[in-house]
């Protein structure tokens, strides 16, 4: 599930919450103008990968499972909006992470 439109306070909750929940980080973007321009985080856990994207114009993506999505929606108590990736994009996450995920 491709959801965009995420306010940025939501984004930050929603990535906390996976963090305190036991999902792995496996790639933080940590360029000089991480949390200003640009931010990434690719979680895993057993069979599952969770990519958070975030930029100044967009604010922030999430890239998950639809089971994923039911549970982050009901952290919010609503509907994440499905959309086209911008920071999220393969071409995008290739260049971020050097070839280390596409």
């Amino acid at each position: 599930m491709n959801l965009t439109g995420i306010v940025t306070d939501e984004w930050n909750r929603l990535l906390a919450h996976c963090v305190d929940t036991g999902w792995k980080c496996v790639f933080s973007y940590d360029m000089f103008d991480k949390g200003i321009d640009y931010d990434l985080y690719i979680l895993e856990r057993p069979g599952e990968e969770i990519r958070f994207g975030w930029d100044n114009w967009f604010e922030g993506e999430i890239q998950c499972s639809p089971q994923m999505r039911t549970e982050l929606e009901g952290l919010l108590g609503h509907q994440l909006e499905e959309g086209e990736l911008s920071t999220l994009k393969s071409e995008v996450v290739e260049i971020v992470t050097g070839g280390r995920f596409k």
